[in-house]
């Protein structure tokens, strides 16, 4: 090995005697760079290398090149020689980073995110090996559409070979035939050539026009008129006949052949994909997208039929619906004019939602429905000017009651989820409907939702408004909310419900009274289902309450109890054990026997727990004497047998 590695420094003495001879570096930083490639080449000749030794070596190389770049610019400004000889210093970097991109993709075939890389850094290096690693790369990973879009795009932007990209894309559409962005991409190419075959007939005086839609907006007209200097024109008064060509309509209309095939181009890809991909909505929005964003002909009938295959297809799901409606309030063409959107609009809208429910009567259906709505009115409400959009429309374009309508249809369709029933709640809320919403709460609680948290939180946290808002709080109004809340923590899991816990802790820790009940209730679901040492854990919770309010007697009384209960979990343990550290801390022996206490008793159960006896063990060298500390330490080593290795730590 270290003869390989001596080898292969050998053969850089040329490149390092150039940046020597050149004064890019000196003869310390030269030793230097010697000494990491020597620690990076030792790395890879391991058995195993790491595929973090390739990385760090290519990264190495990458910054040692850049800073060589750096101080050649600085070299040739300060010498006034704007253009030196290139010698081996100038490609040796470059050549090294690429062997060593082979080395690591070559070990490490299937990570696609070093090829990627490997590939980048070729076309920005502009390397000949770049076409030699696309063809690894497709031969290793055929199944990974972006191998496939990325040659063929290098052979297009790069190479302006859109035959060999067509061929690319065709072997990729049949090696991946079911990948949505393959065929995006593949019609982007065509459409695109497309294109720049027009803009060249354009530019040679044989056509007008190109097959992209204008779609800049009045400001950004008024900015490119400002600073007409930025811009190459070629021949102003062709620009100007081409202009008024396009937008007056006074030339002649004559047959053009590239919207023709464009949209020949089109059905062809969209039937292609149609057949791979069936059930695939999102690719069809694509297609409309970039229908939209391109001037066809007859590209209305296109869209027209995208549309009815959508609808037959999509009518039973209902993203369709609420992407066919959310359309209606947006202006494809230029998505920035949506400040203009009208009752008119708002009202088709809501027409494609009630014609979807009748179609789709479903929970889904109704929260897409909700959602648009709610987005409506944050629309509305978003601004001053826009705060009256809908002030000349009648009652019945009024989002606000709309949204009304349909939380109350989700409940008479009996399609109504705890989402919904919380958002209907909330929004009551948001509309200073308070007394609405208590009432409805009660009722959704009482009835299909009796053991949803998140209402049951909601309803909860309604009542402590509504109580402290209309009268001092006392034991009949708190009685009326407290036990239908503790019926339903009877009912759930601790972990399902811990935010109503933590809601009925902090509201009811100044009432003793229905405190004390809580706890009672804790200990009784405890002694049935037992602590947990994952997530929330409400034996710690109500102890840190104790404490907090009543002092360290009564929360030691408390977690005496709840240790009392079968299995109350670690993390029980040690929340106890740190309360009584702290106190210990400052030379109360008392706590400290209570340490000692609850470690061996969590010992009894937890005998395997390795933090644990190291904890143990701290205390004691920490707080005890030698001697405990030493007993410690034997036990642990003699009861960890099989986690001997990692008992060490415990020296110290």
């Amino acid at each position: 090995m270290a003869d390989v590695v001596q080898y292969k420094l050998e053969r850089m003495l040329p490149e390092l005697d150039d940046l020597e001879k050149r004064g890019l570096f000196s003869r310390q930083e030269i030793a230097e760079i010697v000494k990491q490639r020597r620690k990076f080449e030792y790395r890879l000749k391991r058995p195993s290398p790491l595929k973090q030794d390739f990385v760090a070596y290519i990264d190495y190389e990458k910054n040692l090149d850049s800073l060589r770049l750096l101080r050649k610019k600085a070299q040739m400004k300060t010498t006034g020689d704007r253009k030196l000889k290139k010698s081996v210093s100038d490609y040796a970097g470059v050549s090294r980073i690429i062997e060593i991109y082979r080395l690591v993709t070559t070990r490490f075939k299937g990570d696609i995110e070093l090829w990627f890389q490997y590939l980048e850094f070729c076309r920005e290096r502009r390397n000949g090996r770049m076409k030699k690693a696309l063809a690894q790369v497709i031969r290793f990973h055929p199944k990974v559409p972006g191998v496939w879009i990325y040659a063929a795009a290098w052979e297009f932007d790069n190479n302006l070979n859109a035959a060999a990209a067509r061929a690319l894309m065709h072997s990729g559409l049949r090696a991946c035939p079911t990948s949505e962005d393959l065929w995006v991409e593949y019609l982007r190419m065509e459409l695109t050539y497309l294109n720049k075959l027009k803009a060249r007939k354009v530019v040679l005086g044989e056509d007008e026009g190109t097959l992209a839609r204008s779609g800049k907006s009045a400001k950004e007209e008024q900015w490119r008129d400002e600073n007409k200097e930025l811009f190459i024109v070629l021949d102003d008064k062709r620009e100007e006949d081409k202009l008024s060509n396009l937008h007056d309509g006074d030339s002649k209309e004559k047959l053009d052949l590239f919207r023709g095939q464009g949209l020949s181009v089109l059905q062809t890809v969209y039937g292609g994909s149609i057949k791979a991909l069936p059930f695939s909505f999102s690719l069809r929005t694509k297609f409309l997208d970039i229908l939209e964003a391109t001037d066809l002909d007859h590209s209305e009938d296109m869209r027209n039929e995208i549309l009815a295959d959508m609808k037959r297809d999509f009518s039973k799901e209902p993203k369709y619906w609420d992407w066919l409606a959310r359309q209606e309030v947006i202006d494809l063409n230029n998505p920035e004019t949506t400040e203009a959107m009208t009752a008119d609009q708002l009202s088709r809208a809501i027409q494609v939602y009630e014609e979807g429910l009748k179609i789709v009567p479903s929970a889904s259906m109704l929260d897409c429905y909700a959602k648009f709505l709610m987005d409506v009115i944050h629309f509305k409400n978003k601004g001053s000017q826009s705060s009256e959009l809908f002030s000349t429309a009648s009652h019945a374009m009024d989002p606000i009651s709309h949204l009304l309508v349909v939380y109350e249809k989700a409940e008479t369709m009996r399609c109504i989820t705890e989402d919904l029933a919380c958002q209907h709640v909330s929004f009551l809320l948001q509309l200073g409907k308070v007394d609405e919403a208590k009432t409805l709460a009660e009722k959704l609680c009482s009835g299909k939702f009796s053991e949803a948290v998140q209402l049951w939180a909601l309803r909860f946290s309604i009542e402590m408004r509504f109580i402290q808002k209309n009268c001092t709080p006392n034991k009949a109004a708190l009685s009326s909310i407290f036990e239908p809340l503790r019926s339903v923590l009877l009912k759930l899991p601790i972990l399902e419900a811990e935010t109503i816990w933590l809601m009925a802790l902090k509201y009811f820790s100044t009432h003793k009274k229905f405190f004390d009940k809580l706890v009672e209730t804790s200990i009784s679901l405890l002694a049935k289902d037992g602590g947990s040492d994952d997530g929330f854990s409400l034996s710690i919770t109500i102890v840190n309450f104790v404490l907090q309010r009543d002092g360290l007697g009564s929360a030691r009384e408390l977690y005496k109890r709840f240790l009392a209960l079968p299995h109350p979990g670690l993390s029980l343990y040690r929340n106890c054990i740190e309360l009584e550290l702290n106190l210990a801390s400052s030379g109360d022996k008392i706590s400290l026997g209570n340490v000692r206490k609850l470690f061996e008793t969590a010992l009894t159960t937890y005998d395997q727990d390795v933090r644990l006896w190291q904890d143990y063990y701290n205390m004691e060298v920490k707080m005890g004497t030698s001697e405990t500390a030493a007993a410690v330490h034997w036990r642990a080593r003699k009861t960890l047998k099989k986690s001997i290795s990692l008992l060490p730590s415990l020296d110290m």
